[in-house]
């Protein structure tokens, strides 16, 4: 069996160091739960010495795990505190498992914070002997390792580890090492200790998931991570990344379910407001989206000549894309994916109409894909259409939303008011019978061409009698791409429905 990497995850703590996120009691929840479900291994559930709020969420979060936990054991719990009296004994107070201590052992660091060395490591025996007393596992971690002098970057660890630290973690907050100096490092600090050993890369220069692998090849026993690699400045290793290069690549394994990564990513994506990049290894949208011809050609009959993993193994789908390079197999399974059959001339109709779009700039994306095929192909919506639509809204004025709409053989014309024009069509159209509820939980408008006059595409996710549903629209005009978006998802809602026979 291969030998096991410990997963450390601080989306929790440093994801809320991102400049405006901020999870909430019942979104730090909600990822822990996930977090619990994938596998992790230990979870670092706040920096409660922050504020008294900051204390009692962290609690909370505790309590709410251990009471869901789902993964067949329960994940460490942890919290963050600096090397002070006063941090460990607000982390004791909210009944975790372990602490992570923290403090610089890189003269630049410590001149930043106004002390020497000597006091620095009168706060690391002070704060790790207090944490034993009160009953803590103690990870003590060395932030910037890499930039410290080697004869008080070890004196720091013996100290911890005097002091009764169970591991230790070495920490580039910077993301300035090489996997060579960082192998080299970990070496020396297992060859020294014979305690687990745990580190933690920050990704200012991309090197975060290579250094992170790169230490566990080298005896590393544990990795800090964050899903989507949330964190301050560029945030840091990727839990995504790490654990399927792990395996992968270096052939170490985790307690993570890979298949679940998809789905963890998203919950983080929606949670955080800090969106996925579509090229994000793994997790982006078009990490697993072929358009050029070469591409779909090959991986049609041999999904390994440009895939290092399969999409299923991380909870994704392949898809084919149509684009200016695309050929007449892509336009076919694209087709195919969306269910439709074409001519050979609605084909090459299709084709040469991207093209043409492709050629003026235009970036040929889901919704005006969509709004390309069904207008080549002359398919009208089979469940919902709305026919036409009027929003009223302005300075001092309530939004007002009319629609006159086609539901199976009825023609109806309903309106509402909203807090907004979105919110106000929204509700104008769930208020026509046989139209599910839903509620709009993600809203993100993208310009697609240039100038004032650009195709904006609008992507939302909203919330259905049964689960969330994502959609799409694309158009000149931004209300008009918010109708077909609102469009888009009722008509899934209620294909789901009438597939399930309700």
């Amino acid at each position: 069996m291969p030998r096991k990497v410990r997963i450390f995850d601080s989306t929790l703590t440093l994801g809320e160091m991102v400049p405006g996120v901020s999870f909430g009691l019942e979104g730090r929840v909600e990822v822990a739960s996930h977090l619990d479900t994938v596998g992790v291994d230990v979870i670092e559930a706040g920096f409660p010495s922050y504020s008294e709020g900051e204390k009692r969420i962290t609690k909370e979060v505790v309590r709410a795990v251990r009471r869901i936990s789902r993964s067949g054991f329960s994940p460490e719990l942890c919290a963050l505190a600096r090397a002070l009296r006063e941090d460990v004994e607000a982390a004791a107070e909210t009944e975790v498992d372990s602490v992570n201590i923290f403090i610089p052992v890189s003269r630049t660091l410590l001149r930043a914070l106004g002390i020497d060395e000597e006091e620095a490591l009168r706060r690391i025996e002070d704060s790790v002997s207090l944490a034993k007393s009160l009953g803590l596992i103690v990870e003590f971690t060395a932030e910037d390792f890499g930039r410290a002098d080697r004869e008080f970057l070890w004196r720091a660890c013996e100290t911890a580890l005097r002091g009764g630290a169970d591991r230790i973690n070495l920490s580039d907050p910077l993301g300035v090492l090489l996997p060579q100096v960082a192998s080299e490092l970990v070496r020396e600090a297992k060859e020294r200790f014979r305690v687990p050993l745990s580190v933690t890369f920050s990704n200012d220069l991309g090197m975060a998931t290579a250094n992170s692998v790169t230490a566990a090849l080298a005896g590393a026993e544990q990795v800090h991570v964050s899903v989507n690699g949330l964190g301050p400045k560029a945030g840091i290793a990727p839990l995504e990344q790490v654990v399927v290069a792990l395996r992968k690549l270096a052939g170490l394994d985790t307690n993570v379910k890979l298949e679940l990564l998809a789905s963890l990513s998203e919950v983080v994506e929606r949670v955080s407001g800090i969106p996925v990049h579509e090229l994000s290894p793994l997790t982006g949208t078009l990490t697993f989206t072929y358009e050029a011809g070469v591409h779909v050609r090959a991986i049609s009959m041999e999904p390994s000549s440009y895939e290092p993993i399969s999409p299923e193994e991380v909870g994704r789908k392949r898809r084919f894309w149509i684009g200016s390079l695309s050929g007449r197999t892509a336009v076919q399974e694209v087709l195919r994916e969306m269910g439709y059959e074409a001519s050979e001339e609605q084909v090459e109709s299709l084709l040469r109409r991207i093209k043409d779009l492709s050629e003026e700039g235009v970036r040929i994306t889901e919704a005006l894909l969509r709004s390309v095929v069904e207008e080549v192909l002359g398919v009208e919506s089979k469940h919902l259409r709305v026919r036409e639509w009027v929003v009223v809204t302005g300075s001092g004025i309530t939004p007002t939303a009319t629609v006159r709409a086609q539901i199976g053989d009825r023609e109806v014309v309903s309106s509402s008011h909203g807090v907004g024009p979105v919110d106000a069509l929204t509700k104008a159209l769930i208020s026509i019978r046989g139209v599910p509820s839903m509620t709009l939980r993600k809203f993100r408008l993208r310009a697609v061409s240039t100038g004032s006059e650009a195709i904006g595409e609008l992507m939302i996710g909203v919330l259905g009698p049964s689960g969330e549903v994502q959609a799409s629209g694309a158009s000149r005009d931004i209300m008009e791409a918010s109708v077909r978006a609102l469009e888009e998802a009722l008509n899934r809602i209620l294909a789901s429905q009438t597939s399930r026979g309700t």
